[in-house]
């Protein structure tokens, strides 16, 4: 996480700067400022996640700062000295504050609530990204959501699928991925390269080598298993393949 410190006291900037280094090494303070007209230009170049902003700065205030700034692409948390009516405006307006002089757990305890809005930001910006990648071009690509994560892969590049009671798992031409949702969602998600050539099996007919010893061959060289019921159809598209 890359943060940004706009503190014009030096104490207090010092501060926060130990504190956030204590409670998680991950975090990368990319500048400290405490004028508004030099936070102002660095917060235009510089591309931080997150930003601690004192409320009151010698030469004005936070907000002339977000007032000067075209986008706000990042997450907030302003800094205050006790002042009940300010205290009163920030939770009202559900925006994230810190009293000082700041508590290291209500400081941690705010760094997780900015991480996780920070991930579901950027995770909705590139299911965004997707979206729209699909809306203008062929080639699609599609989500997979895991129990920790979520991939974002090529349809072309899905060699199969197989069936396991509600889950299904994923062979890509690079990873195995198990998601939780059956087969038969992907199968009428997915277009017609892809055929359901057994009860447990989708397979992508662009990955099809060709048969062996009544199965079908994949490019990643696994044979997957041809029901009776679609013997005939499963022939057919090999040979139209040809």
């Amino acid at each position: 996480m890359k943060v940004i410190i706009i503190e014009d006291e030096f104490n207090a900037q010092a501060a926060l700067k130990k504190m956030l280094k204590l409670i998680d090494s991950n975090i990368e303070i990319i500048g400290e400022y405490g004028h508004v007209d030099v936070a102002t230009k660095q917060l235009q170049t510089q591309k931080p996640d997150l930003v601690f902003m004192d409320i009151q700065l010698e030469d004005g205030t936070g907000f002339d700062i977000l007032d000067a700034l075209e986008e706000i692409d990042f997450k907030i948390i302003f800094t205050t000295a006790f002042n009940q009516f300010a205290v009163n405006a920030f939770k009202f307006s559900a925006i994230d504050y810190l009293l000082k002089p700041i508590d290291p757990i209500e400081l941690q305890d705010a760094i997780k609530r900015a991480a996780d809005s920070i991930l579901l930001h950027k995770e909705h910006q590139k299911l965004l990204k997707v979206l729209k990648e699909n809306l203008e071009t062929q080639e699609r690509k599609i989500v997979l959501k895991t129990t920790d994560q979520r991939f974002i892969i090529f349809t072309k590049d899905i060699i199969h699928l197989e069936a396991s009671g509600a889950y299904t798992t994923f062979f890509t031409t690079t990873k195995k991925i198990i998601v939780s949702k059956n087969i038969k969602y992907y199968q009428d998600l997915l277009d017609d390269r892809f055929v359901r050539c057994h009860q447990s099996h989708l397979v992508n007919m662009k990955h099809v080598n060709g048969l062996y010893k009544g199965a079908l061959k994949m490019s990643n060289e696994k044979l997957i298993p041809i029901s009776t019921r679609k013997k005939s159809e499963i022939l057919q598209l090999i040979q139209d393949m040809e």
